[in-house]
């Protein structure tokens, strides 16, 4: 037993001697406020996490709202799909009241709203849940903001293709392709393979890669680095499993305590080292 505290100890030591990893906070500091909601974005600056991410559907009349549900039944307990109804409508909703009845009245914003929130040392991570039908918009919207500058908006998607009109769109940001990683029940090996995510970064002209850190091991990582390409992850509520993570050279860790984890690990400012 004292082996494994000693054990733990060192990692903790280890991790936060190297270079600490920036804590972004999952769809807002959504462990103590409603997800996706300004209450939760503004909780993510108050309380000090590196930046917030956020989820992002298009609406029946064209509006980017931020929603992580392809439904708002969770949230809202009304079922709607974003692309069936108005802005309008969407706005009518209580975004807040099933995360407590303190936030009552909270409402879904729109991305708009939220990257009005950009400022400098800060980072908005938007996950587009959408294909490439929401590009026309995000031009739009990106050019009415000016808050929303490179250093400070940071777009992730699941869709490859999506991350490519990105990148050729937007070529002066961060573009990251979103994977899940799961073992082969046959082979034992890791899937995607570190070559699979090198060679599919190159293909789409990617920035780097976000990944779901389960089974994610410092070998997987730094294949990854060593190709050139930044490495992030997602969503870690556990103290020692973040330790492990920022020891393996994670530039971001996602997570539903990123405030509180960046008070715990330190991290760092975008484009500053330890």
């Amino acid at each position: 037993m004292k082996r494994m505290v000693l054990t733990a100890s060192m990692l903790v030591l280890s991790a936060t001697a190297a270079m600490a990893a920036r804590f972004i906070a999952h769809r807002g500091e959504s462990a103590i406020l409603p997800e996706n909601t300004m209450a939760a974005f503004r909780g993510a600056i108050e309380r000090g996490a590196h930046g917030f991410e956020l989820d992002a559907y298009l609406t029946a009349d064209n509006e980017i709202i931020c929603l992580h549900d392809r439904t708002t039944k969770r949230t809202t307990g009304v079922e709607w799909k974003p692309a069936d109804v108005t802005l309008a409508q969407l706005k009518e909703l209580d975004a807040g009241s099933w995360k407590g009845a303190q936030f009552a009245g909270e409402r879904i914003p729109t991305l708009s709203e939220a990257l009005a929130l950009a400022r400098d040392d800060f980072e908005i991570y938007v996950e587009l849940k959408i294909g490439l039908e929401v590009m026309p918009r995000l031009v739009e919207v990106m050019a009415a903001e000016p808050k929303a500058t490179p250093e400070r908006v940071v777009f992730i998607c699941f869709n490859s293709k999506v991350i490519k009109a990105l990148r050729e769109q937007f070529p002066a940001y961060r573009a990251y392709w979103l994977t899940g990683l799961r073992v082969d029940e046959k082979s034992g090996e890791l899937v995607p393979s570190a070559e699979k995510v090198i060679a599919t970064l190159k293909d789409i002209g990617a920035s780097g890669v976000n990944v779901a850190h389960t089974h994610l091991t410092a070998d997987y990582v730094n294949a990854v680095k060593a190709a050139g390409f930044p490495f992030h992850t997602w969503t870690v509520n556990n103290k020692q499993r973040a330790a492990e993570l920022i020891a393996m050279g994670m530039e971001t860790i996602t997570s539903d305590h990123a405030a509180a984890f960046a008070l715990e690990f330190g991290g760092t400012k975008k484009g500053e080292t330890k």
